[in-house]
């Protein structure tokens, strides 16, 4: 396959996920918009927004907020799967993973768009929104379209692979039977995926605001949410490696979570090239479609460990040669003291 077909592919994949991804849940979104704007006349001042399990709305909301949520919701998610695939268009890879992005991409955003939509419809003509009819069938209808929309939008993209990485086997460092050596180095997330995080912890607590102050009941909900991404923020944009006489160590700035492959457990070390989107469908703590796990915070090099009787590991970090190759001396003199 030449350099010209391969380049071909990824374009015509990468239109496919930018068309399921991207233009069809803006589509959607908008006639949900639509819709939910001209039904705000029809509706209670205060809308259902929960309901329990016994079917009983339990919890509800100025109906306002609605049109308002299911922008923000569906237009970000638009914008989120877009920068996610956008990070490709550097190294030209892309694989089944960004593949299944597009199509949970769609088939997520179909679903709840059905969901807010009917359950907001079927509270036209009320009273009171306590009297609203069970979730049930908006939950059902939901539930089917998002399957619907999420296969559609696998089979409409070609299942294109190219991977621009390959496994290199890193030179063991020289190193006498006494001798001891250990190799240090920070990782840091790219930019765009810290500017990502950020984004939804600032859109997350700026509407646990204004659900406080106008009295909706979801202002816990976005509160919760962006607590929890302030902690994944804390946790996850900066790590610390370390390859040592004991293996290979890392770490969060933060102390929490920390991942380690004793040198026992090592058999081979490696230099990998990651696209975090192609292979791993993102960044963060990863597990590849094909049974990977990884710390993985940027594109480029990174230490990959095989391991006895496990999945292989793969961090992301800069002078990754180096790592990998201490990490197989060490495990080489290992070897060789064993009796």
């Amino acid at each position: 396959m030449t350099s010209e077909t391969v380049s071909s592919d990824v374009r015509r994949a990468r239109r496919a996920y930018f068309i399921v991804a991207v233009w069809v849940p803006v589509v959607l979104t908008t006639v949900a918009v639509i819709l939910l704007l001209a039904w705000l006349p029809e509706v209670p001042a205060t809308v259902a927004t929960h309901w329990g399990r016994s079917g009983a709305a339990d919890g509800f909301g100025p109906a306002w907020s609605v049109p308002l949520l299911t922008a923000a919701i569906g237009y970000g998610l638009a914008a989120l799967f877009g920068v996610i695939a956008g990070g490709t268009r550097r190294s030209g890879e892309w694989g089944p993973a960004v593949r299944f992005l597009g199509a949970l991409a769609c088939g997520t955003t179909a679903f709840l768009l059905v969901l807010v939509t009917a359950s907001f419809a079927m509270q036209r003509g009320l009273a009171d929104a306590a009297d609203a009819p069970s979730i049930g069938l908006p939950l059902l209808a939901g539930l089917i379209s998002g399957a619907i929309a999420g296969a559609a939008a696998w089979f409409a993209q070609p299942a294109v692979t190219v991977s621009g990485g390959t496994v290199a086997a890193a030179p063991a460092v020289a190193l006498s039977r006494d001798e001891r050596a250990a190799w240090f180095r920070t990782t840091t997330m790219s930019r765009p995926a810290m500017i990502g995080i950020a984004g939804v912890t600032l859109l997350m607590a700026v509407l646990a605001v204004v659900f406080g102050v106008t009295g909706g009941e979801l202002w816990w909900l976005f509160g919760a949410l962006a607590l929890l991404f302030t902690v994944l923020a804390a946790t996850s944009f900066v790590f610390r490696v370390s390859v040592t006489e004991e293996g290979l160590r890392v770490r969060s700035l933060a102390g929490v979570p920390r991942f380690s492959v004793p040198l026992a457990e090592i058999e081979s070390a490696s230099v990998v090239r990651v696209d975090p989107t192609a292979e791993f469908g993102g960044w963060g703590f990863r597990l590849g479609l094909d049974g990977r796990f990884g710390i993985v915070l940027h594109a480029g090099e990174a230490i990959q460990v095989e391991r006895r009787g496990g999945r292989p590991f793969v961090v992301t970090v800069d002078d990754a040669q180096t790592g990998a190759g201490l990490l197989a001396a060490l495990v080489a003199r290992a070897q060789t003291a064993r009796p």
